[in-house]
């Protein structure tokens, strides 16, 4: 069969895009609580669609095109809401209020110190055993000039997960109407000093969410230091500088080249070189005709390669993930910030309003 040119199919595509963006919500199941939640999915004007549902605010579905204009899935997800509830896997989920790890479950912030829930290794994780990414977050649709896409709101109560302050949370997702970009915004209030880290979960593979393979990838990512850490992956406090290391990704390089480098695959904080707070270009990742370029309002990233996936989980796609068969960015502080001083603050106070972004544009290479 003869091949069109890339330059004709993606003059199709663009014939074939849908004129004006569109926003479509539909009944996604009820939680074993008894809890209903929808599906909502997003298409722009160049026909990128992006889907997410309540439980979890989870993301479960970004469809980009390659540089031939063929549009795949790049989202891992699961099949249904049963099995997003069975599932520690934290898929395309909002994690809090703390991502990442506490050492020993405890902090002090102003001098009182604050007993979390330890697990079974002894310290904090990702808000466990009561985490954001398990609950039925509140949702209000928009669409304005720019972008289409949904609110999603969250009350945590004063003692939830046993940090102190009541919080109100915030999670805007938004798809650009005319460039294959979409974004999430958070923003939070706190009634009592306390600690916050927030981030999303997401598992991406370039090549298609069912390609079970990160050969291909390529990143490109600023960060000249990395976080030192023990054999629990708690943080030393010191940060160390990516040269020479399998964590220098300054030049882009082959991920899966360098795993068998990184004795149980990556799950390391990269300290990103740009001011604190500020928003910018952070990291470029390319495989199979599609570009992502990664940008951050957040100090540090969480880069990981699905080192637990063992193939026990079929995904969307009817395919069982399978370990290093794809990679989580997650934009955030570092881990542990609240017991070292030199870390980048996470500390909120009332009167203070947190506030992140993270972007995610899509693009041939």
């Amino acid at each position: 069969m003869r091949r069109l040119p890339a330059a004709l199919l993606a003059t199709v595509a663009a014939i074939t895009a849908p004129a004006v963006a569109a926003i479509h919500a539909e009944a996604y199941g009820v939680t074993a609580a008894g809890q209903p939640v929808e599906k909502v999915v997003l298409e722009n004007e160049r026909g990128m669609r992006l889907a997410y549902i309540d439980y979890g605010a989870t993301l479960v579905a970004a469809e980009v095109a390659d540089r031939h204009g063929k549009r795949t899935n790049v989202i891992l997800s699961l099949p249904d809401l049963a099995a997003f509830e069975r599932t520690r896997g934290r898929y395309g989920a909002v994690i809090g209020r703390y991502a990442g790890r506490i050492a020993n479950a405890r902090y002090t912030l102003d001098g009182k110190t604050v007993q979390l829930v330890p697990n079974s290794k002894g310290m904090a994780l990702h808000g466990d055993p009561q985490p954001y990414d398990k609950r039925v977050w509140r949702r209000q649709d928009f669409a304005d000039k720019e972008s289409i896409g949904s609110i999603y709101r969250l009350h945590s109560p004063d003692g939830d997960q046993n940090l102190p302050g009541a919080m109100d949370i915030t999670v805007t997702y938004r798809l650009l109407r005319k460039r294959d970009e979409f974004r999430i915004e958070y923003q939070a209030t706190t009634t009592a000093p306390t600690v916050l880290n927030l981030t999303n979960h997401v598992y991406l593979n370039l090549a298609g969410a069912a390609a079970n393979t990160l050969a291909g990838h390529r990143f490109q990512i600023d960060a000249d230091r990395y976080l030192e850490t023990d054999a629990l992956r708690i943080p030393t406090g010191a940060l160390l500088d990516v040269a020479g290391m399998p964590f220098d990704f300054r030049q882009a390089a082959s991920v899966s080249a360098r795993l068998p480098s990184v004795p149980g695959g990556y799950d390391h904080t990269l300290v990103l070189a740009k001011p604190i707070g500020a928003y910018a270009r952070v990291a470029t990742i390319t495989a199979a005709g599609r570009r992502l370029v990664v940008s951050t309002s957040e100090p540090s990233v969480q880069l990981y390669t699905v080192n637990g996936f063992d193939g026990t989980e079929t995904g969307s796609e009817g395919v069982a993930y399978q370990r290093h068969g794809a990679f989580a960015f997650e934009t955030q502080h570092l881990p542990d910030s609240p017991n070292h001083a030199s870390f980048p603050s996470t500390a909120l106070y009332p009167g203070q309003v947190f506030r992140s972004q993270t972007s995610f544009r899509f693009g041939d290479d």
